[in-house]
């Protein structure tokens, strides 16, 4: 049964994981573009924007790196997430999975556990690339890309929950809908919604934390630097709160499934 399920989605693992991997070389090229710019001028280790400001080919660069972290996540949980039932209850293959003495919860958490196994790795390979490679040479345009950078917040954990968010979303939309035009637009409309409630649950949980603490106050303005890693209480909760927002649909969702189907 298992492999069954993999078997089915594997298209679509194969193209999620060509566009990560298309997206991990995009950003160690702009990465690449923009240290040599800052080799040629002298300034190899710079990371102050007011000396090597970024120009050209490496500004470009860096719009290609932030583009890739920005929207690069959710896409991978529409490809994935859109795939899971949608089409399976469209084309009514879901009909013979079941008769392979299959009951469907287990079809529905097997079809998750690959859908999401694939969009953590998948993104995560993404946001790892960003953060360990990208992060030093985008953060010299943080003035003219700052917008971009608050769809990632230049932090993994974020641009996961992210994919598992809108797998989680489109993988029941499609149980319900059985439609796949009609899952991709509401997941892709929905998506940002329900992961902005992620967030906003997220930065509550820690806002008590913040006031009992005192976290942040009296000290002093810190360099550059230090915007790299500003987000990163924020990204690490929300990645906590998508987890178990996600374990909670899944553990769920063969009742949609069921109402759905019958």
């Amino acid at each position: 049964m298992t492999w069954l399920a993999l078997r089915l989605l594997r298209p679509y693992l194969i193209t999620a994981a060509t566009i990560a991997a298309a997206s991990v070389a995009v950003v160690l090229h702009g990465a690449a573009v923009v240290r040599r710019q800052l080799d040629a001028e002298g300034l190899p280790d710079c990371l102050d924007p007011n000396y090597c400001y970024p120009h050209g080919a490496a500004l470009d660069a860096v719009l290609r790196m932030e583009l890739c972290a920005a929207f690069v996540p959710p896409l991978l949980g529409l490809i994935l997430g859109v795939a899971l039932f949608a089409r399976e209850r469209e084309n009514d293959t879901i009909t013979f999975a079941l008769t392979q003495s299959v009951s469907r919860r287990r079809w529905v958490r097997t079809r998750f556990a690959w859908a999401l196994g694939a969009g953590v790795a998948c993104s995560l390979a993404v946001g790892l690339a960003h953060r360990l490679v990208a992060i030093r040479y985008t953060l010299l345009a943080n003035d003219t890309y700052e917008g971009v950078q608050m769809l990632h917040m230049n932090n993994a954990a974020y641009m996961v929950a992210q994919t598992i968010v809108v797998i989680a979303l489109a993988g029941v939309l499609g149980l319900i809908t059985g439609r796949t035009l009609p899952t991709l637009v509401l997941s892709a409309v929905a998506g940002p919604f329900a992961f902005l409630t992620t967030a906003v649950i997220a930065a509550m949980l820690l806002l008590p934390i913040v006031l009992v603490t005192g976290a942040g106050e009296g000290e002093p303005p810190g360099d550059f630097v230090d915007d790299m890693y500003t987000a990163d209480p924020l990204g690490y909760a929300t990645g906590g709160v998508a987890a178990v927002a996600v374990l909670v649909t899944v553990l769920l969702a063969h009742r949609a499934g069921a109402r759905a189907s019958r």
